[in-house]
Order: C-alpha cells, then structure tokens, then sequence
C-alpha cells in the first residue's frame, strides 16, 4: 500500500508562496533535484487544491503527467490538456481508498497548505519531506493553515545540500495533544 507524502518547500519563515502565488523565488534553486524526480517514479496519484491547480494552469511546466492528477474542488475548472484529472468533492479518506484501489505506489500530496493541513488534520499524511529553502520571505502564503489540533512529529532525517537548502523528513505520529 502507498503512502500519503508531503513533499514541498517552503522559506525559512514558513511561507510557500509570495502573498500574490508567485514562487519565482524558487528558480534559483531548481539546479538541483533534491528527489523530485525519485518522488515521481514512485508515486501513483497526486492531489492538489483549486488554487493550486490554478496555478499550474497558468504554468503548465507545474503539472505532473504520467500519472492521475485529483483535484479537490466543488467548482468547475478547465481541463489541462494532455494531463489525467479528477474532480473529487469527496472525504479525503474516500480519494485516499479510491486512490490506493487504483495503485499501490505513493500519493503525493502537491498542495497547497489547507489542503496539505486538511489531509494531517485527517490524519492521512504518512511523511512529511519539507524543504526549507535559505530566504525570508516576510509575507505569503503559509503552508500549515488550519491545522486544528497539535499533531506530534518524529524526526526521520535531515540532508542539507549544497545550496543551502536543508530536508527534514518527519513521521507524524498517533495521538495528539
């Protein structure tokens, strides 16, 4: 059975986007892989947000092809052409049996932060891999919103790379406080 990954960046003050989406502050850094493409090759679906999907319609090098794209909107969107996608207005654990139904690889989790938030909330996340790339933003999107109850975390490992960004991989655990 896959699990259900988070894997993203964000800046060292928590933000994963400027407050108007714009992520150009990334460019420089995607010289490197950081595992993306290791991510890729064993993941079976990916969910996203509306405004993330939005998003990536509007920069189509964003959408993941090669695999089912969910989208969890209750509002008609346009279609990305040549990209597999499914509407879903469903429980969170119902795409996630729908999902493991259809694969066994992993589920990634593309964002954005509510809907990263809505899925720990559930407690559906199996890893955390957060990037946390070496910028202060000062304002933007933050990626935790709406977590609604403390969720504990175990430390499963933290890489820096040579340009200055640093993964932490985390385990959240059973129980909350």
């Amino acid at each position: 059975m896959g699990r259900v990954l988070v894997f993203i960046a964000t800046s060292l003050d928590g933000f994963i986007a400027r407050p108007d989406d714009d992520i150009s502050w990334l460019d420089p850094y995607s010289r490197e892989d950081h595992g993306f493409t290791d991510l890729l090759r064993n993941t079976g679906a990916a969910v996203m947000g509306a405004r993330t999907y939005r998003q990536s319609l509007a920069h189509p090098e964003r959408l993941i092809g090669g695999m089912k794209n969910y989208v969890l909107s209750h509002r008609t969107l346009p279609r990305a052409p040549g990209i597999d996608i499914t509407f879903w207005q469903g429980t969170l654990p119902g795409l996630i049996e729908e999902i493991r139904h259809e694969s066994e690889k992993d589920v990634y989790l593309a964002g954005g932060g509510q809907v990263i938030s809505r899925f720990l909330n559930e407690g559906l996340v199996d890893e955390i891999c957060q990037f946390v790339v070496p910028v202060l933003l000062h304002d933007g999107i933050p990626l935790y919103t709406g977590i609604r109850h403390e969720i504990p975390l175990e430390l499963a490992g933290a890489d820096p790379y040579p340009s200055g960004i640093v993964r932490l991989r985390y385990i959240p655990q059973e129980g909350t406080s």
